[in-house]
């Protein structure tokens, strides 16, 4: 039994090691970036510049990603494979987040089909009378829609940080709806991004290339 138990702990081990590079961090934090460039609302209205620089950003911050663990984890750490356990823990998050998602269409839905109804427009409109209050309302909910599902890919993932980055998300989203100043959500991307940069140094020393080689040879 205790021969069991350290197999699963070195296996978890193993699997957070995955982590040890920051990108997970940095990729989050740059997406925080995108988003802010995305839900900021100028005076003079929307503008498809919002569009292009969001998309821009949450194309470079999957690319960073992408090129991070192919070319400096990958040769370090090599390709590691997992067994059933962690297969069945993606499997499970993959139909959680699939629910969590089926209820935030849902509540969409519902907020389409309340605007088009006039009396249920009415009522809500009454409720949420004080312009404050709804921007107090929006802000809130767009933060629920961010941190369960962050909050469940950090348990399933066992990924220990993703529950500061999941605190942090919301907080971003929260504060640029309700205030709709990008500064703050920038400043929050960089608070996340920050701690994967310093993990991303400690893991070039921790982890040299062996001599001789380049990440190109391990890449291909």
């Amino acid at each position: 039994m205790s021969t069991q138990l350290d197999l699963k702990q070195l296996e978890r081990k193993a699997f957070r090691s995955t982590y040890q590079d920051g990108l997970w961090d940095v990729y989050f934090g740059l997406i925080v970036i995108s988003m802010a460039m995305f839900m900021f609302r100028p005076v003079g209205g929307y503008s498809p510049v919002n569009m292009i620089l969001a998309l821009s950003g949450f194309g470079l911050s999957y690319m960073i990603f992408w090129l991070g663990k192919k070319f400096i984890t990958l040769p370090r750490m090599g390709q590691v494979k997992f067994g059933e356990a962690r297969k069945k823990r993606k499997l499970t998050l993959m139909v959680i987040l699939g629910a969590v998602v089926l209820i935030q269409v849902g509540f969409v839905l519902f907020q389409v089909f309340a605007w088009l109804t006039p009396n249920v427009r009415e009522s809500l409109n009454g409720i949420l009378l004080d312009r404050r209050l709804m921007d107090l309302v929006v802000a809130a909910i767009g933060a629920l829609f961010i941190g369960p599902s962050m909050m469940l890919i950090a348990y399933f993932k066992d990924f220990p940080r993703g529950y500061y980055i999941a605190v942090m998300m919301m907080l971003a989203v929260f504060l640029m709806i309700y205030l709709n100043r990008p500064i703050y959500p920038i400043v929050i991307g960089g608070l996340i991004i920050l701690p994967g940069l310093v993990l991303f140094v400690r893991f070039l020393q921790k982890y040299p290339l062996p001599r001789g080689e380049s990440p190109h040879e391990h890449a291909g």
